[in-house]
């Protein structure tokens, strides 16, 4: 992803190309004790029904005060990309303000392969576990 930039409407259409989809993640940069920039992640998203101009600019209203993105060739790209980004920052641990997990595009059968992932691990796990007889 690219940023962070401050969000504002200015900002937006100043970075972002118009008519384009993708991904955007909302949050806050501070600078840690060795004086590195930090950007921490509130909120993650993606646009493949309307541009990601317009859909960034909504957090806004929301107040949040920064963002990065990431353009996507396709909506199955940007619905992945939102999963990974849901999973990676703490979406299941609810750490993020999006509590609930990223919904498919309307109209498509896309399944997260993180939770796909996490499945098949959670399966395996289980089939490893030493049986108990009593």
């Amino acid at each position: 992803m690219t940023g962070p930039y401050f969000l504002t409407n200015e900002e937006v259409d100043r970075v972002i190309p118009e008519n384009v989809i993708g991904n955007y993640a909302y949050g806050e940069s501070r600078k840690d004790e060795n004086g590195r920039n930090l950007f921490t992640v509130k909120y993650v998203g993606r646009a493949d029904a309307e541009p990601l101009r317009d859909r960034i600019k909504h957090g806004i209203d929301d107040g949040y005060k920064e963002f990065k993105f990431s353009i996507a060739q396709t909506e199955e790209e940007a619905f992945e990309k939102e999963c990974k980004n849901w999973h990676d920052f703490g979406g299941p641990k609810g750490i993020l303000d999006n509590q609930r997990h990223p919904d498919k595009p309307d109209g498509t059968n896309y399944t997260c392969p993180y939770c796909e992932e996490e499945a098949k691990r959670n399966i395996q796990l289980k089939l490893e576990r030493p049986r108990f007889r009593r």
